[in-house]
């Protein structure tokens, strides 16, 4: 048996407190194999998977656990390279996504109990049944700053002192090294200097629909 733990979400941009998630995680889970899922999907939010896989590197996860998925919450992309009747899958997440969808427990029309589950850590099941939901503490990154949200809203309003702390603070390699601080300033100018003018209204995502596609095509 074996554990899978993915850490799934949106990383529009990766940063320090999606880092902090990741190693908490690792900490949690020592035994397990760890993965980031995100996806290439610009529809909603301006960062192709690229770019986020390069910020991910400079936080400090390794580019082959951070993995391109079509749906995070499907990641078969991950789920593929591991037994189904044996193999543990655990979803991590911050704690201030509690009320996001999928949400653990509850049941299908049918009476039995929906795929995700709380994570309790007794009584697991293979993939192949069940997968679990787990929340780790919430990392406030920088003063008042817990979303890549507020990074946004925030970039365009900063001046290039703000700027240069706040890479700094979102990315420490950056302080070592002119190339890698001028590089992430690029990237965040060229995206987040148009885009979070016109921030785009939330959009009500639908319920993950209960059903074998969660399970990984055999």
């Amino acid at each position: 048996m074996k554990e899978i733990v993915i850490m799934p979400g949106g990383f529009h941009p990766f940063h320090a407190g999606h880092y902090e998630l990741y190693k908490s995680a690792k900490e949690k889970f020592p035994n397990a194999d760890i993965y980031v899922a995100a996806t290439n999907d610009q529809s909603e939010r301006p960062f192709p998977f690229s770019l986020k896989q390069k910020l991910a590197g400079l936080a400090g996860v390794d580019s082959e656990h951070f993995i391109q998925v079509k749906s995070p919450f499907q990641a078969k992309e991950i789920t593929s390279k591991y037994d189904p009747n044996t193999d543990i899958l655990i979803y991590v997440r911050s704690e201030k996504d509690k009320n996001e969808s999928p949400k653990p427990g509850g049941t299908k029309k049918d009476g039995s109990p929906s795929y995700f589950q709380p994570y309790t850590g007794k009584g697991m099941q293979p993939f192949g049944k069940h997968a679990y939901m787990d929340y780790l503490p919430t990392i406030e990154f920088a003063p008042g700053f817990t979303s890549a949200t507020q990074i946004r809203q925030a970039w365009p309003k900063l001046s290039d002192a703000g700027k240069k702390k706040m890479i700094g603070i979102l990315y420490p390699k950056t302080q070592e090294s002119d190339k890698l601080y001028s590089l992430v300033l690029q990237i965040f100018n060229s995206i987040l200097g148009a885009e979070a003018k016109a921030e785009p209204k939330p959009v009500v995502k639908p319920e993950v629909k209960e059903s074998v596609d969660y399970l990984p095509e055999k």
